[in-house]
């Protein structure tokens, strides 16, 4: 490979920034990561670390705006909309009503599903390769009902994950559940296990794998926001900060829900509105969950880390506010609570909120921009920026080589 050298200026330290950093450092570029808090500091923070080729049907699938629409009434559902007049939004939702078709749906889920079995490939070769200590483990996942109606609906899903898309997974009743699982409540419905799934613990990852990539050469700059871009004959030249100008030959922006700021200098409208999540960290329980649990019936996640556990839930469209809505906090530890044999302590570590990127069709747009010659945007992600994030920075390295892409990369295109 030809390593040309050119330097190459990443925006926004998160898991897909620095999957780019990591990739365009692997490919020979000089590297500078820049990122408004620290490496790791925004939604991959309180991400909950599960790398899931499971989970490759996107949200807008046929049924789910009337779940929205309830909602707006019971504030107990994980998917809710704020009312509100904002004209952005309103666009996007009926850019998302219409892709809630079961044709479109699959075709997404396609697409999906290449990243996502690209990523969990590429974990493992670039975990063990670079000795990154984050929690990794192996053991798959189990989705589990409480409600003999929600296990009936997931078993029909999983058919056509089965059929379509080829994914296996082993359904599991009874004394099965418990058996693999004794974390779990006896008496539930029943659940599907994924052995092809697995998870980490996200600011372990993002901290050793910068350290990783500094020692390799890239410089980090954090605390450092971009406020605008610099143009000259239709490119960027430079990145002008809080802190001074940043030149760089070429750039690329992976700046999550934020990204719709910056439509104004990179002449592109991004279908991307930002969704509040919550997750809380807690000490591990005494008998605590051995792999990642989907609670189906409640939209809960638990992910069990050697150093403790995360809780994680809730996709609220509710603008850019970080208020931290108590009924919300409640409604983790109670879905949990209705699975765990052991209950929430009352102890948690970090109560944390924050934005996923969320576009219409439930997948990532990932290209050069239209309007300017040498920047590049990596963003939109929807809840899997954990999932993808190795297939991504690869992809925009091979990009920026003028390579052609392990994936084909259309369907992630910016005007898509």
């Amino acid at each position: 490979m030809t390593q040309s050298g050119r330097h190459v200026l990443v925006v926004g330290a998160g898991v897909i920034g620095t999957a780019c950093a990591h990739y365009l450092v692997e490919s020979g570029q000089r590297v500078t990561l820049v990122d408004r808090n620290t490496v790791g500091g925004e939604a991959s923070h309180g991400n909950c670390g599960c790398i899931c080729p499971s989970h490759l049907l996107p949200l807008a699938e046929p049924g789910i705006i009337g779940r929205a629409l309830a909602g707006l009434v019971r504030r107990s559902t994980p998917f809710f909309v704020a009312p509100r007049f904002d004209l952005s939004l309103w666009l996007w939702l009926l850019r998302f009503a219409g892709n809630c078709r079961e044709k479109q749906m699959i075709q997404t889920g396609h697409d999906a599903l290449a990243l996502l079995q690209q990523s969990r490939m590429l974990y493992d070769e670039l975990i063990k390769k670079y000795q990154l200590k984050c929690d990794w483990e192996t053991k798959g996942a189990l989705y589990v009902c409480k409600q003999q109606q929600t296990f009936k609906a997931l078993s029909a899903k999983n058919e056509l994950l089965r059929t379509e898309f080829g994914i296996q997974a082993k359904k599991l009743v009874d004394q099965q559940l418990t058996d693999m699982e004794p974390a779990l409540r006896q008496g539930l419905a029943g659940a599907w296990y994924f052995p092809n799934d697995a998870h980490l613990r996200p600011d372990r990852l993002l901290r050793s794998w910068s350290e990783s990539l500094v020692r390799r050469g890239i410089t980090v700059r954090e605390q450092t926001e971009v406020c605008a871009l610099s143009l000259r004959d239709g490119r960027a030249r430079a990145v002008i900060t809080d802190r001074g100008e940043i030149p760089a030959e070429q750039f690329v922006f992976a700046t999550g829900a934020m990204t719709p700021s910056l439509a104004g200098d990179l002449g592109w409208q991004a279908p991307i509105q930002p969704a509040k999540g919550y997750s809380l960290t807690m000490p591990r329980p005494q008998t605590c969950p051995q792999r990642a649990l989907h609670f189906v019936d409640y939209g809960v996640v638990a992910t069990p880390w050697r150093s403790g556990y995360r809780l994680g839930s809730i996709l609220e469209f509710s603008g850019y506010n970080r208020h931290v809505d108590p009924h919300r906090v409640a409604l983790l530890k109670e879905g949990a609570d209705q699975y765990l044999t052991e209950p929430c302590k009352e102890m948690v570590e970090e109560t944390w909120v924050g934005w996923r990127s969320m576009t219409p069709n439930g997948l990532p747009r990932v290209g050069p921009c239209p309007e300017v010659s040498n920047v590049y945007v990596a963003a939109g992600h929807n809840m899997l920026g954990m999932s993808m994030a190795p297939a991504t920075g690869q992809m925009i390295a091979q990009m920026l080589n003028d390579q052609s892409p392990a994936i084909d990369p259309e369907p992630y295109r910016l005007s898509a």
